[in-house]
């Protein structure tokens, strides 16, 4: 969906190809936006563990904190300029075989007592390495799912549906 190409002939193509590519990038974009959110959870979570580990905290005061690490206070984008999704979670059907992914499926956080300091903050250089991607990879395709709507929206008004 993002090599050059994949929008050529757009307005040619059949009606119903073209919503077949807008699923597509939908459901793709569900895939992005999930193992982003993952890498910032996780992302979180060792933050606070190295937190802790210096403030010389328990483990059980790292799982006390969990609701409050987890929810984000940052204020989210107005609707107007936010995608409602299409799709709550990935397709199970999807291969997590894209880079880093491993870094949201691994057991980081059932280990996270036992894994070094150095070892944690290369993890989590990676997790933001991760989440950089798929914010990158997420608006490059929001770019492409423009277009399609852009062309759905003109065949609507013009009749060609």
């Amino acid at each position: 969906m993002l090599d050059e190409g994949y929008l050529d002939d757009l307005p040619a193509k059949p009606i119903d190809a073209v919503r077949a590519m807008h699923e597509e990038c939908m459901e793709v974009e569900t895939e992005l936006s999930y193992v982003r959110r993952l890498a910032q959870a996780r992302i979180d979570i060792v933050n606070a563990e190295l937190e802790r580990r210096a403030a010389g905290g328990s483990l059980e005061d790292l799982v006390a904190r969990l609701p409050t690490i987890l929810a984000h206070d940052a204020p989210r984008a107005d609707p107007a300029h936010s995608r409602l999704p299409h799709h709550l979670a990935p397709s199970m059907d999807i291969a997590w075989r894209r880079g880093l992914e491993h870094l949201v499926t691994d057991a980081t956080l059932v280990n996270l007592p036992t894994i070094s300091d150095d070892d944690l903050r290369e993890t989590l250089e990676q997790l933001h390495t991760l989440e950089r991607e798929m914010s990158e990879r997420r608006r490059a395709l929001h770019g492409v799912t423009d277009q399609i709507e852009l062309d759905l929206a003109e065949r609507y008004r013009v009749g060609r549906v």
